[in-house]
């Protein structure tokens, strides 16, 4: 069995050492990482084929025009999550190394110097309030998911107000403001692939039996993309805890470590007291 000599001269066996180790692990941050890379993951890939997917339903393959802005803001989303995936990545690895270097120097000594816990400090503080703020913004992103499953809730699951034309049923998306999103300027107000609508943003007959297929599934997309984003911001709760932790087990090593050193100062002092007494009762 493989052994090592510690600081104190003592040896330690393979088993002792392999405790010692798992007991730096910050298990707490760890469980944080592994949360957030599974909503990051799950969020990115649904949003992603999510938004795509509304884009071709509403314009149909081209037969319905769609403004640009739409389109923009399509391109925007797309990359966005793509964007955010990346970054959140390497944030979740960053703190997930503030985890163990934190872990670390509530256990050591010598990482709780008055320099390195005053940074260490301010390190943990700054990510504390960052990863606070980065919550503020998952919370208002899990908000604004809701936003696409009502809306397929009430068009697909529900089937809000649809009304018949020559005995087909027909969805007027006037009815939920979006109308905005089809161009009708210098196009023909009647779409190519059907003879029952009368706008861009009606769909009737066929229309109306596809948009109610697809929009079935977007509705599962945005709902679990909705609960990707919910699951992230529940990593971000975690690791809230974690740094807050992590910051108060800092100060704490920083004030042990301040009175040890103290407590050392006094007893070297008054080794040399003694010490200078007994020379002068020797002289």
């Amino acid at each position: 069995m493989t052994r090592y000599e510690l600081q104190t001269g003592e040896t330690e066996g393979c088993c002792d050492a392999c405790i010692r180790c798992l007991g730096r692990i910050p298990y707490a941050s760890l469980i944080a990482t592994i949360l957030l890379a599974a909503g990051i993951a799950v969020f990115c890939g649904s949003f992603y084929t999510a938004v795509i997917q509304t884009r071709t339903l509403f314009s149909f393959g081209d037969a319905r025009a769609v403004t640009d802005n739409f389109n923009n803001l399509v391109e925007a989303l797309k990359w966005s999550a793509v964007g955010i995936t990346a970054f959140m990545g390497v944030y979740a690895f960053i703190l997930l190394l503030i985890g163990f270097l934190a872990t670390g120097a509530s256990k050591e000594k010598k990482y709780c110097g008055f320099g390195t816990g005053l940074g260490s400090r301010i390190t943990v503080a700054f990510f504390l309030v960052l990863t606070y703020i980065i919550f503020i913004g998952w919370l208002l992103m899990s908000c604004m998911g809701v936003i696409p499953s009502l809306f397929f809730y009430l068009t697909v699951i529900v089937k809000a107000k649809p009304y018949t034309v020559n005995g087909n049923n027909c969805l007027n998306l006037q009815q939920f403001g979006l109308d905005v999103v089809f161009n009708t300027t210098g196009t023909p107000t009647v779409p190519a692939n059907t003879n029952l609508g009368t706008n861009m943003w009606e769909y009737c007959g066929n229309d109306y039996n596809k948009f109610q297929a697809d929009g079935f599934q977007l509705f599962n997309l945005y709902i679990v993309a909705l609960v990707g984003a919910l699951v992230v911001t529940i990593s971000l709760v975690h690791y809230l805890m974690c740094l807050s932790a992590n910051y108060a087990h800092l100060k704490d090593s920083g004030k042990i470590y301040k009175y040890e050193e103290t407590k050392y100062r006094e007893e070297q002092e008054l080794h040399n007291i003694v010490t200078n007494s007994k020379e002068k009762l020797n002289y």
